[in-house]
């Protein structure tokens, strides 16, 4: 009882086929075990993918001894089709069934045949050759309840060894798409000239669709002085490995634009719609806002294919950017974008973000919204930095403390002269 009893520890076994010969040891003093099996075999094939005697067992993972392989031969034998359909054990002879008494079993004339149920159906079986009981009163229904108990929890503990490597695997990736991704973001020390830039980044799951870039632009061949800086932010709908797979592609799209130092937000949003598409649908669009301010004009240039809108901090003033409205990124091949502009000034800071911000809910359902968001502007300090933590811990507290449902990115840029 108690080796049957640490079979429900969830012990990896690096033997599976010496766990079921200890088992048997104590109801049969000699003998030599095998595993048959016709797991996925086509009729009447069948394959020994474990023997051993009790003297000697070579090293069977649970793996190895509970499906067939090519490692194994392959058998013949019209009688494991009527085994399929008998769930008590017995005795059989070589005259029974003569095609099991070939290769490692050749030498026997009797056997006990131990069905093995697995997920409703036997497909295979212990067989037990070359036998001598501890008494003439051996029990072959207990030793069947015996081995089937074990192993269900072998194949228990199996299976949990595999959803765990699994795991590891699929945890490993998303770290390694994680890191990636983190490679496409501005360095956390982004510099340009006269902007302080604050910017936060947060996955939902270890990846996601969300998408941020800045950077200072060259100035105009014939304006050496005039400086100038753009940027993006985008959400690709959906999260995790898939969305983010979907954001290196724009961010691949984005670096092969031609006209880098002159096309306008409109421009650079019709380039990135145009090769988004493929040969077929992708079943997913793109949310963006493409930005560029010179300091000549002082003029923001903005684009919005369907994202939320931006806002301007100007002191305890905020000014909406609602004048572009066009669809997002990848519904219409030949959509036309139309620039909208909007004059900003010393200490102005723009704010930008991504949909979790409006959509992250309340304990009681209620979203968070445009006019929450607005009064947080209001109130925060006139800092980029502190500004873009103020709305992180405004929507963690308005949450209840739980995580986002969604990436986040938030982009506040402070003109600085």
């Amino acid at each position: 009882m108690k080796k049957l009893v640490k079979l429900t520890s969830n012990q990896t076994h690096e033997n599976a086929l010496a766990v079921l010969l200890d088992l048997v040891k104590d109801e049969i003093t000699h003998f030599k075990l095998a595993m048959l099996n016709c797991n996925k075999l086509t009729n009447s094939q069948f394959q020994v993918t474990g023997f051993c005697s009790e003297d000697y067992c070579p090293i069977y993972t649970a793996e190895q001894m509970l499906y067939t392989s090519p490692d194994f031969p392959i058998l013949m034998g019209g009688f494991v089709e009527d085994w399929k359909l008998e769930s008590e054990p017995k005795i059989i002879s070589a005259e029974d069934c003569p095609g099991l008494f070939q290769a490692d079993l050749s030498t026997y004339n009797e056997a006990i045949v131990i069905p093995i149920w697995m997920n409703g159906r036997i497909n295979r079986w212990i067989v037990i050759v070359d036998y001598s009981l501890n008494s003439n009163d051996l029990d072959i229904e207990r030793l069947s309840l015996i081995l089937n108990f074990a192993l269900t929890n072998i194949i228990k503990t199996e299976q949990k060894r595999q959803l765990d490597k699994a795991r590891k695997w699929i945890d490993d990736e998303l770290k390694e798409i994680s890191r990636i991704q983190s490679l496409l973001l501005p360095h956390n020390e982004v510099k340009i000239d006269s902007l302080k830039v604050a910017f936060k980044f947060k996955a939902f799951k270890d990846a996601g669709g969300d998408y941020l870039d800045i950077s200072q632009l060259p100035s105009p061949k014939d304006k050496p002085d005039v400086l100038r800086w753009g940027g993006v932010i985008a959400d690709v709908t959906g999260h995790g490995p898939s969305a983010a797979v979907e954001a290196a592609m724009l961010d691949a799209i984005l670096r092969t634009f031609p006209g880098s130092s002159d096309g306008s937000p409109a421009d650079v949003t019709e380039y990135v719609n145009k090769h988004f598409f493929t040969r077929r649908d992708r079943g997913k669009f793109i949310t963006a806002k493409f930005f560029l301010y010179s300091d000549d004009t002082k003029l923001l240039t903005y684009v919005s294919a369907g994202h939320p809108l931006g806002f301007i901090k100007r002191g305890d003033e905020i000014i909406v950017l609602d004048q572009s409205q066009g669809i997002p990124i990848g519904v219409m091949q030949d959509y036309k974008w139309v620039d909208s502009q909007v004059k900003m000034y010393k200490d102005d800071i723009l704010f930008i973000y991504t949909d979790v911000v409006l959509e992250t809910r309340s304990p009681s359902k209620e979203e968070y919204g445009e006019v929450r968001l607005i009064e947080t502007l209001k109130n925060a300090p006139n800092c980029p930095h502190m500004l873009v933590d103020a709305i992180e811990k405004e929507l963690l507290d308005f949450s209840g403390g739980r995580d986002l449902k969604d990436d986040l990115t938030l982009l506040a840029l402070m003109i600085e002269k």
